[in-house]
């Protein structure tokens, strides 16, 4: 028993790694090497094998090992080339690898190369090495700056190390960046071809690569002559084609199509405040509304502006400018909001998000942090630290320490609180004003709160004396109480406990009863509807198949599966034709017949054929119009003013409409004359300087050379 245990421990703290034909194996935490027939090549006696980088691969017979926590090079024939004298070991290209030493008086790291026999190709003296093509991208630390230099395997110098950084781009060429973050092209011998003109290079392709400059791009060959200027938005280079895509053009117009100015732009966007925002391959950058950039500095992203300040983003973290474009905040932040005259910002510190509050210049007037903070409630800023909630004043002074359950009810200097699981009412100064209780109590106003007792809800005054109380619904409506009694009725009280309206539930029970409108409630009795006053009494008998709302001073009912429309005296005033009806709102109503939509007035005249799959009021009064898909536009007397063939329609309020056809924009007048034609890929109307923005797209066009 004793020895079928040794073999399971064995078994059990073995694990295997494949590399091609051999795999790395431990046992007893150490590592070795098998071949695939399970014979021990290099026994388990490692503490690890393979390379520093946690990868494990065998290189011309030799692979890794590191003993004493240093690493060094071990054959096959578990002969160590070289003793474990390295920090880090890695393979490179061919049968090099890239090795780095610590030195033990400074414990500074430098790198080189050796071979797979252990030879040392590239001396120790750089701070790091990249391999390519037989040679080697070397840099060093010089005055807390990387500067960068090709050499060859034999350490000629090719590149001198004065430079920002160096890349390889295929085909026997390297980019090289100075420190202006310019780039030029030279060749493996170390021969600039081209002048640090470009901003940065692509791989090679086909002998041809990529370039960037001024946000354009142009094709150079290996050779560094320029076929194509850098005038394209997009280049897609492959093994067969080039296709290149010039950037998209914004027209800014008039209304009578007179072209203004041309801007360049991904996108052209009105933000508020007499401010645009364009955005193209730098980013976003704010302009005014000569379309004149406010600031030279482009952004990440450009939110919208509230009053005259607008959020940007640099890469992830918010700042802050004017409308002037002057920094008010740094990007420093997660998160920004603007509540008026303050700011509210969250930053990560020790990996958790902390909120302060800050003055319209900037400087913070909170001295501690917040897990967050509530805009501003008329009387302090909610906070909350450490799962409690609390307030502080505009000075940013901690008025109610964080130490309650919740914060509900706000008014002028009270607060509903909740305190260690109980209720009760504070004001500012942190006095108890009702002190902690077992009943759950809401503000009303600065005099007056409910307390609730199981099912009573008591109205108190704030010095706790009871007003009113009730086991029916009681809810807060329009600055009065509203009790909903057993019967059906509604009883308003005002704040001193007075019933000053009683809309009385009617003489007989009923199934439902609706709100009031116009001083008339549905109901619903015996599976028939009809009305009842605010007394209780019924005013229209429940004959009716379906009822609405009086709205203007008529109800829709229905009868006999259509609907038509009443008086307050029970009169039929609209013939019940209709298959649906909506209660009338500034003298219309939308009907269906026949499966078709339509308006008409309140004295059942038809304002708007009904002949449309669909109709839309607007609050100009006028009437969006629909057929299938198709979008027109009618006034407010059911004239029809454009004939439903858009797609939409945009009604500037104006005199002038933007509409879509067929995927393209254009600009009509209310009389359907077109002023811009539906050519443009997108169309924006700038209040400011009543000017329109018209996208034309441009597409990606095959390149012949």
């Amino acid at each position: 028993m004793r020895n079928f245990l040794l073999v399971a421990c064995s078994v059990a703290l073995a694990t295997s790694v494949y590399a091609g034909r051999y795999l790395k194996f431990e046992e007893n935490g150490r590592f070795g090497v098998k071949n695939e027939t399970g014979e021990v090549l290099i026994p388990a006696v490692y503490e690890a094998i393979g390379w520093s980088n946690n990868s494990f691969s065998i290189v011309n017979q030799t692979t890794g090992y590191k003993l004493n926590n240093q690493w060094g090079l071990i054959s096959l024939t578990n002969k160590q080339v070289t003793a474990a004298d390295f920090f880090s070991l890695e393979p490179a290209e061919g049968n090099l690898l890239i090795a780095t030493k610590r030195s033990a008086l400074s414990f500074r790291i430098t790198a080189g190369c050796i071979d797979t026999k252990g030879k040392t190709i590239i001396s120790f003296q750089y701070a790091g090495i990249r391999i390519q093509n037989l040679r080697a991208i070397v840099y060093t630390l010089d005055e807390q700056e990387l500067k960068y230099g090709l050499i060859g395997l034999d350490n000629k110098v090719l590149i001198p190390q004065v430079y920002k950084n160096i890349y390889p781009l295929g085909s026997l060429r390297y980019a090289v960046q100075n420190f202006t973050n310019k780039t030029a092209l030279f060749t493996e011998s170390g021969k600039q071809i081209t002048a640090f003109s470009i901003d940065s290079i692509s791989s090679l392709t086909n002998n041809m690569a990529v370039i960037y400059q001024q946000g354009k791009q142009g094709l150079i060959n290996r050779d560094g002559t320029v076929i194509t200027e850098p005038v394209y938005r997009d280049i897609e280079l492959d093994s067969k084609t080039v296709k290149a895509k010039l950037p998209d053009t914004w027209l800014i117009l008039d209304a009578q199509n007179k072209l203004i100015r041309e801007v360049e732009a991904d996108s052209l966007l009105p933000i508020g405040n007499e401010r645009l925002k364009r955005v193209n391959t730098f980013g976003s950058q704010l302009l005014d509304t000569e379309f004149n950039p406010v600031s030279s500095l482009y952004f990440t992203r450009l939110d919208n502006f509230k009053d005259d300040k607008v959020v940007f983003y640099q890469n992830d973290k918010a700042g802050l400018i004017n409308r002037e474009g002057s920094l008010i905040l740094p990007a420093e932040f997660n998160r920004i909001i603007i509540d008026d005259d303050y700011f509210i910002v969250s930053k990560t510190v020790q990996g958790k998000r902390t909120w302060a509050l800050l003055n319209k210049t900037g400087n913070a007037l909170t001295t501690k942090t917040y897990e967050s903070i509530e805009k501003f409630n008329g009387t302090f800023f909610p906070v909350r630290k450490n799962g409690f909630y609390g307030g502080v004043d505009t000075t940013g002074r901690e008025i109610i320490a964080c130490v309650f359950d919740s914060l509900s009810d706000i008014h002028q200097n009270l607060v509903a609180v909740k305190f260690k699981g109980q209720y009760g009412i504070i004001d500012t100064d942190e006095r108890w004003i009702v002190t902690p209780q077992a009943n759950p109590v809401s503000l009303l106003n600065s005099e007056r709160y409910f307390e609730q007792v199981g099912d009573l809800t008591f109205l108190k005054s704030i010095t706790g004396e009871i007003i009113y109380f009730t086991t029916n619904p009681l809810k807060l409506e329009h600055h009065a109480l509203v009790e909903t009694i057993s019967s059906g009725g509604k009883w308003t009280i005002n704040f001193n406990g007075q019933i000053i309206q009683r809309e009385l539930p009617p003489n007989e029970r009923a199934e439902e009863i609706y709100p009031s409108s116009e001083g008339y409630r549905g109901l619903k009795k015996n599976g028939r509807y009809g009305f009842i006053d605010d007394q209780g009494r019924l005013r229209i008998a429940n004959r009716y198949e379906g009822i609405q709302r009086f709205s203007e001073g008529l109800a829709a009912v229905k009868i006999r599966g259509r609907w038509g429309y009443l008086n307050k005296e029970d009169n039929i005033v609209i013939q019940p034709v209709y298959e649906e009806v909506m209660p009338f709102s500034n003298g219309y109503a939308v009907v269906k017949q026949q499966g078709k939509y339509g308006l008409i007035y309140t004295t059942g005249k038809i304002a708007l054929d009904i002949r449309y799959d669909n109709v839309e009021l607007q609050e100009n009064g006028r009437i969006k119009i629909f057929i299938g898909n198709r979008a027109g536009l009618a006034d407010s007397q059911g004239n029809v003013l454009l004939q439903p063939k858009y797609d939409s329609v945009e009604d500037l309020n104006n005199g002038y409409v933007i509409v879509r056809q067929y995927e393209k924009f254009g600009l009509v007048t209310l009389h359907g004359v077109s002023t811009i034609p539906i050519q443009y890929d997108m169309l924006l109307f700038e209040k400011t300087s009543q000017t329109y923005l018209a996208l034309k797209k441009n597409k990606f066009q095959e390149l012949k050379f």
